[in-house]
């Protein structure tokens, strides 16, 4: 499919940036014979959006693509557009400062982006992303946020960020997302190990996460190894989004290492979870909370 940018500078007097792409993206599409959906531009303007801020380094795209009020529920950044304005003239203060984004989800009026920072201070070095957006009216009304440092490849040389990208068997969205819940409450927060087997393909199940590596044996090692330190393991899903052969769990999470806002994402297929990448992302003491809307 033929990627469509949208430059309208020379109306930014009259419209907004996110308005006048909703109305050049369909016509673009259609004289190209392409079908621009809803969910197109959503996920469109929700790239176009992290493009403007991390790579050009765009601060007034706050105000082109954020809704006011805007809802920040990334405990790191503060609340409300000038949390958000603040952000990015961070980013624009950075000159090396990037983004590539893998993995775009579209469910309903949230837009989930898989991504890669780099070049941004406060990460100290390459991180891996998860951004959740809610939208409404095609502007940006609130904010979830994960990210965690990039790590060498793992036990089965698989990167945080490799594998498929293409959004496929739309029509099964709804069972899929069933399946990936199902799993999280039996294995995940029941702790019945013993059932893996029955969400899980085993022989083909690719592994992303950066400390474990390919098939359910070092899955289920992983997962018992962790529930021993300190002997907590308590996992509360708090969200659930999905869109064809992907599902994305946001989960909170009471860890040995503290409390942890886990995202998820599975990929399905056939009736089976046949590959996971995950970012675990440390929640700080509430008092040093730059918003008091809570990771979840």
């Amino acid at each position: 499919m033929t990627k469509l940018t949208c430059r309208p500078d020379f109306t930014r007097r009259a419209f907004s940036r996110a308005a006048v792409c909703m109305l050049i993206w369909p016509s673009l599409a259609q004289s190209q014979g392409q079908t621009m959906t809803a969910s197109d531009t959503l996920a469109a303007t929700a790239r176009q959006a992290m493009i403007d801020i991390f790579r050009k380094k765009d601060a007034m795209a706050v105000d082109w693509y954020f809704a006011d009020p805007f809802i920040q529920h990334d405990p790191n950044i503060a609340d409300g557009l000038s949390g958000m304005k603040s952000f990015a003239a961070e980013v624009a203060r950075s000159p090396a400062a990037d983004i590539t984004i893998y993995r775009t989800l579209v469910d309903g009026d949230f837009v989930l982006l898989h991504s890669r920072y780099e070049g941004v201070a406060r990460y100290a070095g390459p991180a891996i992303a998860f951004d959740l957006f809610r939208f409404k009216d095609g502007k940006i009304v609130e904010h979830w946020g994960g990210q965690e440092p990039e790590a060498p490849p793992n036990l089965s040389g698989r990167t945080q960020v490799d594998g498929p990208t293409e959004v496929r068997d739309r029509e099964k969205t709804e069972a899929n997302r069933t399946l990936v819940r199902t799993y999280r409450e039996t294995v995940m927060v029941a702790l019945r190990f013993d059932r893996i087997e029955e969400f899980i393909e085993g022989a083909h199940y690719a592994q992303h996460a950066s400390k474990i590596g390919d098939g359910i044996a070092r899955l289920r090692d992983r997962i018992a190894s962790v529930a021993k330190e300190g002997g907590k393991l308590h996992l509360t899903p708090r969200r659930f989004v999905a869109e064809g052969n992907f599902v994305l769990v946001l989960t909170e999470g009471d860890l040995p290492s503290g409390p942890t806002a886990l995202y998820d994402l599975f990929r399905v297929e056939n009736g089976k979870i046949v590959e996971h990448w995950d970012v675990l992302t440390p929640i700080p003491p509430r008092d040093q909370w730059k918003n008091a809307n809570g990771p979840f």
